[in-house]
């Protein structure tokens, strides 16, 4: 069942579908968008949310215009926080921007309610399915609704053990190797905090950086591989949240939710304060080019000692993807931009600017020789046993409200199992709805 949000976007639909069909009928051109002559003109308005990928974008906007001098693409960065307000307010407003980034939390709805444009057939005069040859199923996925592609994958990202060598120099630990397990990650904070003084290991509420990887871990999920269920009262998700949230309340080598409420987890590694936490490649910018200072590195995310069924291997993966309206005035000419993004080109020119890890596979080098030095092939590597980042249709409704009942577990107001039984019943209604 569509939600008011879907019914008011498609609404706002209305009065696009006449503005895009007077708008793109002025010349006639070429599939790409582009006339024959290269004579058609377009400004092409392009949102994301990371200020550290600014320059990858605007050299993809660069490329791009070297070769179709008459598209102009003016890419404009929105703070992750505000970026999805404006941009439900632009879907309402008719005025979405020629292209924006999508983030798996939000695809489903906008692609639901006829927002995006299909993209299934962008390269089929090009090679025929090209979107599995060079693309791993996940990210294909994530753009994928009803059967059709209403995106084109971006990046991925992964998750990795971060940790800082002076620290464990300092304590006389090892540094972390493929043999690490939750016990030996333990068992080295706790070293870390008693020798140096400094936290060994941050544990904050956080999902992707945090309690995700150790609920797939356990042999856990959050969401049943069709998304017609939600798994959070299985043994392995349990098992997996309880760990996670052990490592703050039941450990000193970790500071407590109030601290991280005033101090986010990276800047307390980042000042030198920590021995150890996960993070996300997608940070690796911002490190590498921010703090030269601190003696940091990677190692693969330690496993599960006894997991309730799997190896004990999980990372959590996700990607980001390009997208345009469904209707809009510049809509094949923001096409044909996608498809170059979308292309082993553009990808190499994205991941020269240390954006992310590129999701056209075979284009990772690229991204690791932008940080010498460091271990970043960790991050490709675990996708041998790579999580898809769980999300529903309804992801955008229930995920806030996930967060905010484990918090009560953080508070000491309800206990793991009271609070599985909630999100299972909360996650699953949800879903019913969708």
């Amino acid at each position: 069942m569509k939600k008011k949000w879907v019914r008011m976007i498609a609404i706002a639909l209305v009065g696009a579908i006449s503005m895009s069909l007077s708008a793109c009928g002025n010349s006639t051109t070429k599939n790409n968008g582009t006339s024959a002559d290269g004579s058609k003109k377009a400004k092409l308005t392009f949102q994301i949310w990371d200020t550290f990928q600014q320059k990858g974008m605007e050299d993809l906007a660069k490329a791009y215009n070297e070769k179709h001098p008459n598209v102009t693409i003016d890419v404009q960065t929105v703070n992750w926080d505000e970026y999805w307000t404006k941009l439900e307010a632009s879907a309402n407003s008719n005025s979405l921007p020629d292209i924006f980034w999508m983030h798996t939390n939000e695809f489903s709805r906008y692609a639901d309610a006829g927002l995006l444009a299909d993209m299934t057939d962008l390269y089929k005069e090009d090679e025929v399915d090209y979107y599995n040859k060079h693309f791993a199923k996940g990210l294909v996925d994530n753009v994928t609704y009803d059967g059709k592609l209403y995106g084109v994958p971006k990046d991925y990202d992964t998750i990795a053990l971060m940790y800082n060598k002076d620290i464990f120099d300092q304590a006389g630990v090892k540094y972390p190797d493929s043999t690490w397990t939750w016990e030996t990650l333990k068992t080295a904070a706790d070293t870390i905090h008693k020798k140096t003084g400094n936290f060994g290991f941050l544990a904050p509420l956080d999902d992707q950086q945090g309690y995700y990887n150790l609920i797939y871990q356990a042999g856990g999920h959050l969401i049943n591989e069709d998304k017609t269920a939600s798994g959070f009262n299985e043994e392995g998700t349990k098992k997996g949240l309880s760990e996670w949230i052990s490592w703050q309340l039941d450990h000193d080598f970790s500071p407590k939710q109030a601290a991280f409420a005033e101090n986010d987890f990276t800047e307390i590694f980042m000042s030198g304060k920590a021995g150890m936490c996960f993070i996300g490649s997608w940070m690796m910018s911002n490190f590498y080019n921010n703090y030269k200072d601190i003696n940091w590195d990677f190692a693969i995310l330690p496993k599960c000692d006894n997991p309730v069924k799997g190896e004990g291997r999980a990372t959590i993966y996700n990607g980001l993807s390009y997208a345009t309206p469904a209707k809009g005035k510049n809509v094949e000419a923001a096409k044909d931009f996608i498809k170059f993004m979308g292309s082993e080109e553009g990808m190499k020119i994205a991941s020269k600017s240390g954006c992310a890890i590129p999701a056209y596979e075979g284009t990772e080098n690229a991204w690791f020789e932008q940080y010498a030095g460091k271990n970043v092939k960790v991050f490709v590597e675990m996708m041998e046993y790579g999580v898809q980042f769980p999300y529903t249709k309804s992801k955008a409704e229930w995920g806030d409200k996930v967060t905010a009942s484990i918090l009560e577990i953080y508070k000491g107001n309800k206990t793991v199992e009271e609070v599985s039984k909630e999100l299972q019943t909360l996650v699953d209604g949800c879903i019913a709805e969708e």
